[in-house]
C-alpha cells in the first residue's frame, strides 16, 4: 500500500479509529490532519497519529498494512454492534 495523501485544514475531518476531530496538539486550533484509505471495500477516514501507531504496529508485527486496518475495521464493528 502506498502511503495516503493527508489533508489539512478540513471543517469535518473525523477520524474512524479515534474519532479524534480536533488537533490534540494545544498550540493549534485546527482540524485533526486526515487520509482516507480503503478497508473492507469501504473508505476509511484516519488521522495521521492512528496512521503512524498502524504503520509502526504492522512493522513490528511483520504484517501488511492494510491487513492491520481490516483487522481493527472489523473489531470496531464487532464491539460497536448492539447488545440484544
Amino acid at each position: 500500500m502506498n502511503k495516503p495523501k493527508f489533508n489539512y485544514n478540513r471543517s469535518d475531518a473525523c477520524c474512524h479509529f479515534c474519532n479524534r476531530t480536533e488537533n490534540p496538539h494545544p498550540d493549534f486550533d485546527e482540524p485533526i490532519v486526515t487520509a482516507k484509505i480503503e478497508a473492507n471495500n469501504q473508505d476509511i477516514e484516519l488521522c495521521i497519529n492512528c496512521y503512524c501507531e498502524l504503520e509502526t504496529s504492522a512493522k513490528v508485527r511483520n504484517q501488511p498494512f492494510s491487513q492491520l486496518v481490516t483487522e481493527k475495521v472489523n473489531l470496531l464493528r464487532i464491539l460497536d454492534k448492539p447488545k440484544k
